[in-house]
């Protein structure tokens, strides 16, 4: 919104015209609806100056002539206001938004021989002019301004609205002037704006109520401060305010409007701290409005949209049984008026969608149910009635899919167990209703992803049908979508993420390691990629390329390995793409996409489960070298290549059953496993060195695998001689020690590394007795960095 601001010289006894004036200015300066909301003020605060100053002249008692020509009295208003004027601060607007020259009436005047009269004559009549332009001072003035607020929406000027208001009352009491006093435009304008600017948490009517000299007072609310402490209003500030302000409007004897109430009860719904008080507020207001229309104080009486917002307080109130309860009782008295003939007041869809939310978000999830239904049956009956031919007086309320929405999102929000089944029955009433030619009662996103959240995140994940289930919601989704419900996967991101949606099911297969968690995770995966190229937000990134390693991770499939390891080159390949046109990929690999794929190797029953792991690590150490700096390995990504060889002893053969590895295959794990902790020991990277989880892996490796005997022996001594002089022995390292060497070997070798108490070790099971071990082992145990990974 633009104001030109007039730059150009101006002359005292210029004769141009008003165009000659404008094109002699040299630039525009543009104000924003806050900076012209700015300059109203100042220009009625010089109004008010000039009001008061002739105003209180005038009834004086003295001669107006006499008044308006005595320069000697003292006024503290008329230096300031006649400097403003003539500094052109007093310059108006026209409707372009160019700048009107008032000093253009001063030049007209002296054209007219005014400045040939004596200077007694001159003063008086500029001072008679200016006495007049304070008559214009009436409220709608003021209205103009609250006006002006209410379309600037960005700022909350709720406490500007009741300063201002108070200032017309003060003003009319001051001078006697009843036409600056607010009228019904005023307080429904301030009723407005307080109920737009109610949702704030932060709201300026704070300082207002507790701040401003008894301005909280004034309409019969306590902000008295005692012992510091300040009493009432404190959350619902804007609620007291809209109330304030119809009782002065009942006080004035003005008749207020269905719109007027309803702008008070909508200031309590918006208020977002407010809850039972909010609630207990607005009932209130609901029930003096029914008593102010039978003793004819307003015309209107309240009707359904009245009702249908208290009810929405109560929703919202938070108080378990009690709202629901409340607005059950507002739907039975809201009947009740209906059939004593008061008008506008019979349920509609909105109404009772409140109540079903009301005992929805209660935990009375069960009555909400009921209610849905009884509505929904009341309506197909209707509807097979007038099929036949038979009309109902009056048409039975149809649910919507509001209505279904939130009984579905509140059954499995619960924490029963069979919260999933009754909202997937929800579900399955909504779309039978909606083919049976209610087509607007569609499902959305929220319908299935509320459901799927319960059994993949919620309490039904617990059940072993959860996952299934999940996955059949899903691929229903899928279905519709494809069938034209486009509702069902949004083509942008919002509340309920379908990227979520579609991981959580992967998720759900996952942690419960089940064979088919992979095969689940490639479908969903596909089913995402091929509707990313329509749905911005179902493209795959980093975090659903990660739900679906995890799947390959935990299936224990012999193709797992495999599998991660082409995810994980498809992600480069993409980075790689990216980099060449310029841009980021959506696919940027981490360490936790390799060590994943490292352990969907060492699950895998594979044969070359050990050169796979190998494989991926240095995949990991190429990715790092080429400039990803969130892909460096670290001691995990080597201990997991030494823990996928220590679990190559076992194979899948070709009927797919396990059976012992040949023992080449194990040879050739424990040639890889010694490789990786001889890297370790070397430390390859900063701070990638041997933990103490490491040094046990490799010695469970020598244990577990079919080795010759030397070997093994040789390499579990070596490794724990260097596990004892590091300072890294655990109860970990000790135990796959015990199970690693025979009996004897394994005496042996603790007295040969220095433990002084072989003879009273407990013989039968090998285990060493914990306090008796050295001290010096054990010291970097619980300093050391990753000690478990």
């Amino acid at each position: 919104v633009g104001m030109s601001r007039g730059g150009g010289n101006r002359t005292a006894n210029s004769g141009r015209n008003r165009g000659d004036q404008s094109s002699d200015r040299k630039h525009q300066i543009y104000f924003t609806d806050d900076d012209r909301i700015k300059r109203a003020l100042k220009i009625v605060k010089k109004m008010e100056a000039w009001a008061r100053k002739t105003q209180l002249q005038q009834w004086n008692g003295k001669g107006m002539n006499d008044d308006l020509s005595n320069d000697d009295e003292d006024d503290s208003y008329s230096d300031e206001f006649l400097e403003g004027y003539d500094s052109g601060e007093n310059d108006d607007e026209n409707e372009d938004g160019t700048v009107i020259d008032n000093d253009k009436d001063d030049e007209e005047s002296q054209e007219f021989g005014m400045h040939d009269q004596p200077a007694r004559v001159q003063s008086t009549s500029f001072q008679l002019r200016q006495h007049n332009k304070s008559r214009d001072l009436d409220v709608e003035v003021y209205n103009a301004v609250l006006l002006a607020w209410a379309k600037e929406g960005r700022g909350d000027h709720s406490a500007s609205v009741m300063r201002l208001l108070d200032k017309m009352e003060s003003l009319a009491d001051e001078l006697g002037m009843p036409s600056v006093l607010p009228n019904k435009r005023s307080y429904n304008t301030a009723l407005d704006i307080i109920s737009k600017a109610a949702s704030n948490a932060e709201t300026p009517l704070a300082d207002y109520y507790e701040n401003d000299n008894n301005v909280g007072n004034r309409d019969g609310g306590s902000v008295t401060k005692n012992g510091g402490q300040t009493t009432d209003f404190r959350p619902l500030y804007a609620g007291r305010a809209a109330e304030s302000i119809l009782g002065k409007m009942l006080d004035r004897g003005m008749r207020p409007d269905a719109y007027t109430f309803a702008s008070v009860l909508n200031t309590y719904q918006r208020i977002p701290n407010g809850r039972l008080d909010a609630a207990l507020a607005a009932d209130a207001v609901v029930r003096g409005m029914e008593s102010l229309h039978l003793h004819g104080r307003i015309d209107q009486p309240p009707d359904v949209f009245h009702y249908t917002m208290v009810c929405a307080c109560w929703s919202r109130s938070g108080e378990q049984g009690v709202a629901g309860e409340r607005c059950s009782e507002i739907l039975r008295h809201m009947h009740e008026r209906d059939k004593a003939g008061y008008p506008r007041v019979r349920p509609n869809i909105r109404t009772y969608n409140a109540v079903i939310d009301a005992h929805a978000y209660s935990g009375r999830v069960g009555e909400a149910e009921d209610m849905l239904f009884s509505m929904l049956d009341s309506y197909e009956s209707s509807a097979a009635r007038s099929i036949d031919g038979i009309e109902d007086e009056e048409i039975p309320v149809r649910p919507d899919s509001f209505s279904f929405n939130t009984v579905i999102q509140q059954w499995a929000r619960s924490r029963t167990p069979e919260g999933g089944r009754r909202a997937e029955y929800v579900l399955e009433r909504m779309l039978k209703f909606h083919y049976n030619g209610n087509s607007d009662v569609r499902p959305d996103e929220r319908s299935f992803a509320y459901i799927i959240f319960h059994y993949c995140k919620g309490a039904g994940r617990s059940a072993p049908d959860a996952p299934d289930r999940a996955l059949a919601l899903i691929r229903k989704m899928i279905q519709m979508h494809r069938e034209g419900y486009k509702e069902l996967l949004p083509s942008s991101h919002n509340k309920t993420n379908p990227i979520f949606a579609f991981t959580s099911v992967i998720d759900a297969h996952s942690i419960l390691r089940r064979p088919d968690s992979g095969v689940v995770a490639d479908e969903l995966l596909a089913a995402m990629e091929k509707l990313g190229d329509n749905i911005e937000a179902l493209k795959p990134n980093t975090y659903v390329y990660l739900s679906v390693l995890y799947a390959w991770s935990s299936c224990g499939t012999v193709e797992a390995g495999e599998r991660a390891v082409a995810l994980l080159q498809h992600m480069e390949d993409d980075m790689k793409a990216a980099a060449e046109r310029g841009e980021d990929s959506m696919l940027r690999t981490t360490q936790r996409c390799y060590i994943l794929a490292q352990t969907a190797w060492a699950r895998s029953p594979s044969m070359n489960k050990a050169e796979g792991a190998l494989k991926v690590l240095k995949m990991m150490e190429a990715q790092y070298d080429s400039g990803n700096d969130e892909a460096m390995p670290t001691v995990q990504a080597y201990a997991m290549v030494i823990n996928a060889c220590a679990f190559a002893d076992m194979v899948q053969d070709e009927n797919g059953r396990l059976v012992k590895a040949p023992r080449e295959i194990q040879m050739r794990a424990f040639k890889i496993a010694e490789e990786m902790i001889d890297r370790l020991r070397g430390e390859p990277y900063p701070d990638v060195a041997p933990v103490s989880m490491a040094y046990g892996t490799f010695i469970k490796c020598c244990g577990k695998l079919n080795l010759p005997k030397d070997i093994s022996m040789k390499s579990t001594t070596r490794i724990f001689k260097y596990c004892c002089r590091e300072g890294l022995v655990s109860d970990f390292v000790l135990t796959q020690l015990r199970y690693a060497l025979p009996r004897d070997k394994f005496a042996e070798v603790l007295a040969e590394s220095g433990y002084e108490d072989v003879n009273i070790m407990d013989k039968e099971n090998k285990r060493v007795r914990w306090a008796n071990i050295p001290s010096y082992w054990t010291r970097n145990v619980n300093s050391s960095k990753n000690n478990k990974y």
